[in-house]
């Protein structure tokens, strides 16, 4: 499979990348996570897992949590010559992500989606996380009703169809970036959290966006809340989680404002 450059926006949620980024970080040719000057433990755990930092002021630029302009900065980073990912800093990937996706036959012209478990509190993500993230625990079965997990909803609009939303994006730079420059940019002007990943997946005609079936991904909370919790910034209690941080080869990299 051809390489899979991934962006991921962590501003207050550097807890919860240390948990989820010894599991994503050997699944990604390269890993962008934006952050905020004073995010001191993202950009540690970035520092411990060679992964690359951007640090930009612009969080708060058009609103309380300016989300898809932080993405829009750290594409920006990227080539495109591969497969890009948006993946939220609270979800893990499977183990098996890049046979899936070998098997899925993918289409460059198109965005994709998967389903998410919601793994609630640090207990069950230890028992969840013990047994191994798989999308397919056996070679025959996408398992959606795992112990001690939930599935989260699909967006589709009335009118729209199926979205592919933010805590998981895929689509290919040739379907984005022309001439070395990012054409088909992530909407930048909302202020939350909120509609931007679903206006960017709406860039692409119904018919290009796509499920994955055999496809899902591992989405941590400390705590059950209400959507749109944190759509405006980090308000669920932090992770109490003491997690090992593996160490990882390469170069580490961090870049400001």
């Amino acid at each position: 499979m051809t390489p899979i450059e991934a962006v991921s926006v962590c501003v207050g949620y550097g807890d919860i990348l240390r948990l989820v980024a010894h599991h994503n970080r050997p699944l990604l040719d390269r890993w962008v996570v934006v952050t905020a000057p004073g995010d001191s433990t993202t950009r540690q755990v970035c520092r411990e897992c060679s992964i690359e930092c951007l640090v930009t002021d612009e969080a708060k630029r058009d609103g309380p949590f300016s989300k898809g302009r932080l993405i829009d900065r750290g594409l920006a980073m990227l080539g495109g010559r591969g497969w890009l990912l948006h993946v939220d800093a609270d979800t893990a990937l499977p183990c098996d992500t890049h046979q899936v996706l070998e098997e899925a036959y993918l289409d460059e012209s198109c965005i994709y989606g998967c389903d998410r478990l919601n793994v609630i509190g640090e207990d069950a993500w230890a028992r969840t996380s013990a047994g191994g993230l798989w999308s397919r625990n056996n070679p025959w079965l996408c398992n959606l009703a795992k112990p001690e997990t939930s599935v989260g909803g699909r967006v589709a609009n009335t009118g729209l169809g199926y979205t592919p939303i933010g805590f998981f994006q895929l689509w290919h730079g040739s379907a984005s970036v022309w001439r070395e420059s990012h054409t088909r940019r992530y909407p930048r002007y909302d202020g939350t959290a909120a509609h931007t990943d679903v206006a960017h997946s709406l860039q692409w005609d119904v018919r290009k966006r796509i499920h994955l079936p055999s496809m899902v991904v591992y989405h941590f909370e400390t705590e059950s809340a209400p959507m749109g919790a944190n759509w405006n910034g980090r308000k669920s209690r932090p992770a109490n989680l003491g997690v090992a941080i593996p160490q990882f080869s390469g170069r580490n990299s961090e870049v400001g404002y």
